[in-house]
């Protein structure tokens, strides 16, 4: 039983990003959204988020390593999973799906920044 999850939920996330990948090469633009509304969404994703994760886990009384990880695990990039209900539902597919792709590629040293100045 555990293995055919296992093998459903592999299929699952390959057929999502195949997903991700067919829409975004359908798309005439490299960001079909807009360079405005992606830089508002990668500021909101990579500032606003950890800044908002620090003030709630404050609230909350989240102090020392736990602070820390919260504040970087909140500069990680969008899931997949979003895109495929954007898709689904047809809620601004192509906002999501330039949040993804740019969202993996910019995390990255965002994470490492932050890792490296709340160290």
């Amino acid at each position: 039983m555990e293995n055919s999850i296992t093998i459903l939920s592999n299929a699952g996330l390959g057929m999502a990003m195949f997903s991700l990948g067919l829409f975004m090469a359908m798309q005439p633009k490299l960001i079909p959204c807009g360079k405005r509304l992606a830089a508002y969404g990668m500021l909101i994703r990579f500032v606003a988020g950890p800044a908002l994760m620090a003030m709630a886990s404050a609230a909350l009384g989240i102090r020392d390593t736990t602070l820390k990880v919260s504040i970087v695990q909140a500069a990680l990039p969008q899931g997949i999973v979003p895109f495929v209900f954007a898709k689904e539902y047809d809620l601004h597919p192509e906002i999501m799906s330039t949040m993804v792709i740019f969202g993996m590629i910019v995390s990255l040293p965002i994470a490492m920044l932050y890792y490296t100045v709340l160290q």
